[in-house]
């Protein structure tokens, strides 16, 4: 049963105080998910047998007593979009308008193009389950399909459609009753020419489920923009967020389950993230991520695991209306704790990283067993140019003594300093660096520029910078680097850290305690480090300044 206390939030991406009273207690469920993509038989045919997948799932979910459940960007029609309007149309949807709250199982002569809505909407109706999914939506289409044949064997361009058809990559959600409550038509592309991105307002990803809790919806690639979800917790106290997922996987701050945990640790909101699973493409990882109550997560980052169902209790509270306040800078700073430990735990633990390092200079610290980890080479990386970052290499210390190194950008007013200790003996087979940038970096084949300001420890096979995390296929024996604390001051308060071990997995929860304090010239961010921890691949901190986005990315 889960326990019922109270929770006060200070908000730290913005200046509101949210003060929220009992917490709700829901169970909620996401799946990872391996789509059938062959359309050589047709677009629909490849849209039923993967709808006949999730009704599979929705079954299962229902047994174990799952309230909503959530599926992957690209579930429904596979990672293959057909290439003329004919096979396109095929995979598409028509999405009715939530004002209406339809029911779509109670269609009668239903056609092609509604009726996966319509099996979907019955199964919703069956298990009283709120059901997320992510589709290929067709609006206003009608005339476009019933021009002549050699029409529609034009290649597809969402963006030269005739009498105002429009595609859109969208998040349909259907309610315990059958009806379409919230339809979000994903805003930010991601090198998607058979879609055109979605112009409605921010509260269209919005909707409370009858079980009291109130979500905001994104896809994939939103997660690193203010619209929708950032927009929706700041202007509605929303704390719950669902993510369909396409996300690939890069190096050293952008793997999936990295991306979530930070977001949810950063903005103290609970995820739940689904994510496609084709690993040699890039994509894997689907998981809860419990920042509300600072919980334990439960996801799922493993090559061998094909379509997998996460589910998982999570706590929340009722969302509250921001309202400014004028509580002071040391009352807004916010102590983020995956583990729950209160603030006073955490200065302890700061004060004894002194202790600590004279353990591991006497062998009295605790003993790990010798490994040598070779990086799975069944996933595929993507990875982030780093020759424009700023870097020290992290020399090693005499006697486990603790080390501090800075970095400092005068230029953007941006600072990176590490706390660390790094006797002799480990593996010499590679080093660490202190690594940070301000600036615009390239997303999508060089397509879009975000502005980041970054700062983070990441381990790198030589002096080369441009080596940082290319793990793939390296030996890793153990290393002596054990980090106590990173920490970066920055010009926006949107930040998340950024935490993976060499194994390319979380770190466990109640390793590390991450805090934000506003300050009069910006924003100090701060990871503790608890627990001895020798096998870091990133220890990270990453900033959006949105403000500072081409205005094209706005």
């Amino acid at each position: 049963m889960l326990s019922l206390t109270k929770l006060l939030v200070i908000a730290c991406a913005s200046s509101f105080l949210i003060v929220a009273g009992e917490y709700i207690g829901y169970r909620a469920a996401a799946l990872q998910y391996h789509s059938f993509d062959d359309i050589t038989g047709g677009g629909f045919a490849a849209l039923q047998e993967n709808a006949n997948e999730y009704i599979k799932y929705i079954e299962e979910a229902s047994a174990q007593g799952a309230q909503i459940l959530v599926f992957p960007e690209h579930g429904l029609t596979g990672l293959t979009l057909g290439s003329t309007l004919e096979e396109y149309f095929a995979q598409t949807q028509v999405v009715p308008d939530p004002e209406a709250r339809e029911v779509p199982c109670d269609y009668t002569d239903v056609p092609e193009s509604s009726l996966i809505m319509h099996q979907l909407s019955c199964e919703a109706l069956k298990h009283h389950m709120y059901l997320v999914v992510c589709l290929a939506e067709q609006f206003n289409c009608s005339q476009v399909l019933s021009e002549d044949e050699s029409y529609l064997q034009q290649s597809v361009d969402a963006n030269d459609m005739p009498n105002g058809c429009e595609f859109y990559n969208t998040q349909a959600v259907f309610d315990d009753t059958g009806a379409v409550v919230a339809r979000y038509r994903k805003k930010n592309l991601h090198n998607e020419p058979h879609f055109i991105a979605g112009t409605d307002p921010d509260s269209s990803a919005v909707f409370e489920a009858s079980f009291g809790v109130t979500f905001t919806l994104l896809i994939s690639f939103d997660i690193l923009f203010y619209d929708p979800a950032v927009s929706n917790m700041e202007s509605f106290g929303v704390r719950d967020v669902i993510t369909s997922s396409g996300w690939m996987d890069q190096l050293p701050f952008h793997v999936a389950p990295q991306v979530w945990k930070g977001f949810s640790e950063g903005y103290q909101a609970n995820l739940i993230a689904a994510n496609h699973y084709n690993p040699m493409g890039g994509f894997l990882g689907t998981g809860i991520f419990r920042g509300v109550a600072s919980d334990p997560d439960e996801y799922t980052y493993d090559t061998s695991s094909g379509t997998k169902l996460i589910i998982g209790d999570i706590l929340t509270h009722a969302p509250v209306s921001p309202r400014n306040n004028s509580t002071s800078k040391s009352e807004r700073a916010l102590s983020h704790n995956t583990a729950g430990h209160s603030s006073l735990h955490l200065m302890k633990n700061k004060d004894s990283m002194e202790h600590d390092s004279q353990e591991i200079a006497t062998g009295k610290s605790k003993k790990r067993p010798e490994r040598r980890t070779e990086v799975n080479m069944h996933q595929k990386y993507l990875h982030e140019i780093l020759d424009h970052y700023d870097y020290i290499i992290l020399n090693r210390s005499k006697s486990g003594e603790l080390v501090q190194e800075t970095l400092i950008d005068h230029e953007h007013s941006i600072t990176c300093m590490v706390t660390y200790t790094y006797p002799p003996g480990g593996s010499e087979d590679f080093l660490y660096m202190l690594i940070s940038y301000a600036g615009l970096t390239p997303h999508g084949n060089f397509t879009y520029f975000l502005y980041n300001e970054n700062c983070g420890v990441v381990l790198c096979l030589n002096e080369n910078i441009e080596s940082c995390a290319q793990i793939e296929g390296a030996y890793l024996g153990d290393s002596t680097f054990r980090p106590y604390e990173l920490q970066g001051h920055f010009n926006g308060p949107y930040i998340y850290p950024a935490i993976l071990t060499d194994t390319v997995q979380l770190f466990n929860s109640e390793w590390w305690n991450y805090s934000l304090v506003q300050e009069e010239s910006g924003y100090r961010a701060t990871i503790h480090i608890f627990e001895e921890v020798n096998d870091v691949l990133t220890l990270g901190l990453y900033s959006r300044l949105f403000s500072k986005d081409p205005e094209e990315m706005q």
